[in-house]
């Protein structure tokens, strides 16, 4: 569950649209090819809105902070909330190469369980917010900067990204936000994910503007969400389909209880008194922990929960030259801002996460990897393809599907037919059972 967003805060800057004082409009605009096309403008600034900065994307020369200790509290926040991942994705053991390789060929089912309670956690959360007076209106603009992303976004880059992505996953045997906890708790060559990753950002974004350019449809879609569509509440929808979900697992744990996947894992099946130095919790206790944290993320920066365009908010730092910035205007929209560096803490919280977790079990390392060059291939494969399909698990899959994406409810699906049609392939050629243990022994 991701990734990334895209810009979340946009801006009627250069689009000649007349300043009505609303903080959302809905204007048309022409295209060189003479299309029309409805797009969402964004008049507030960034840092939340709190006017408390000069935006960025503006003049990033003279970003100034009139507020910092309010920013600072938000994401201490944000990095709490990226600890709690951590923690989640390491105790669930759902963060395990071998764990989401075998998911991948209905060996093991750890990932879907933990997936879908999330979903499920979730949306029973974004339901709350959406009701309640008090945060109804935080809720709303998180969807609405949520859905802004894909403006530009159609059919066939949330087919082709996301199955893309799933490629890479198989490969390395992770996902944006999933290498995080693995450099955390020493997952064997889980560092080559981390750098092909940051290489895929880095090569996405030197050609971001061109493929936007080529993928952007002719005519975007007017209503990004299943309620917006229909005219409903959000909650009338989200919460059947919350129950449907918590449903389905209920019936796969009855089914396939969650030791079996332990078993095959080699963990210990046994839950201590201690849950601290317990080794392994039931993947729907951990799946409803990363659901919860829709709340603080809404509340503290009005977004949802994502990670993979924290990579390339990390790389477009080296574009700090007005001329690199003109030259590769994707990496200038992702260079400052809270907007974007809130997922960098987040997921830098992830690794203290997954490396606390790990120590509270002494468990370091005894996970196994994958090769160094699955590593590095997967990492650059999946983000090319969380960042062309914008989004990844966290993003498409939690966070998509909790807010009822239409494009998102494509994407899920490709993301992991890529995963399923890759892995079987590996196992046909011996390949899917290749790890690397933490003394560097190929099993």
């Amino acid at each position: 569950m991701a990734e990334s967003n895209g810009v979340k805060h946009r801006t009627s800057r250069n689009r000649n649209v007349t300043d009505t004082g609303d903080e959302m409009t809905s204007s048309l605009i022409q295209t060189k090819n003479n299309q029309v096309s409805y797009i969402d403008v964004e008049t507030t600034k960034d840092c939340f809105t709190d006017d408390t900065c000069s935006e960025p994307e503006e003049n990033p020369e003279k970003f100034r902070c009139d507020n910092c200790g309010k920013i600072f509290l938000k994401l201490a926040g944000v990095g709490m909330c990226g600890i709690v991942f951590g923690i989640a994705l390491e105790k669930a053991r759902v963060f395990e190469p071998k764990s989401i390789r075998e998911q991948m060929v209905f060996e093991n089912f750890i990932m879907l369980k933990m997936f879908l309670s999330a979903v499920v956690t979730g949306q029973l959360c974004m339901a709350i917010l959406s009701i309640i007076p008090a945060t109804k209106e935080k809720f709303e603009e998180a969807s609405k900067g949520f859905v802004s992303c894909f403006s530009d976004r159609g059919i066939l880059s949330s087919t082709v990204g996301p199955f893309v992505l799933g490629i890479g996953m198989s490969l390395c045997g992770a996902c944006p936000g999933m290498v995080l906890p693995q450099v955390g708790a020493w997952v064997p060559n889980s560092v080559f994910t981390l750098l092909g990753a940051l290489i895929g950002a880095l090569t996405y974004g030197l050609l971001g503007s061109q493929l936007s350019a080529v993928t952007k449809p002719k005519f975007c879609i007017k209503h990004q969400q299943v309620h917006e569509k229909l005219n409903v509440p959000y909650a009338a929808i989200s919460l059947p389909m919350a129950v449907v979900l918590g449903v389905v697992v209920f019936i796969i744990e009855w089914f396939w209880p969650y030791q079996k996947d332990l078993e095959s894992l080699g963990r210990d099946t046994l839950l201590k008194s201690n849950v601290v130095t317990t080794i392994a919790w039931p993947p729907y206790f951990g799946g409803a922990l990363v659901g919860l944290l829709q709340i603080p993320v809404i509340l503290f920066v009005n977004d949802t929960i994502g990670g993979s365009s924290s990579y390339v908010t990390v790389v477009a730092q080296f574009f700090y030259t007005k001329g690199a910035q003109q030259m590769f205007p994707y990496f200038s929209r992702k260079r400052l801002g809270v907007a974007n560096w809130w997922q960098v803490v987040y997921v830098t919280g992830a690794i203290v996460g997954g490396a606390i977790s790990a120590a509270s079990s002494d468990s370091f390392g005894i996970a196994k990897g994958v090769p160094v060059h699955m590593a590095l291939l997967g990492g650059m494969v999946m983000i090319w393809g969380a960042r062309f399909g914008s989004g990844c698990t966290s993003g498409h899959g939690l966070s998509g599907m909790g807010l009822l994406s239409w494009l998102s409810f494509i994407a899920v699906p490709f993301m992991f037919a890529g995963a399923v049609v890759t892995a079987f392939a590996m196992q046909a050629t011996g390949a899917l059972d290749t790890y690397v243990t933490s003394f560097g022994e190929v099993s």
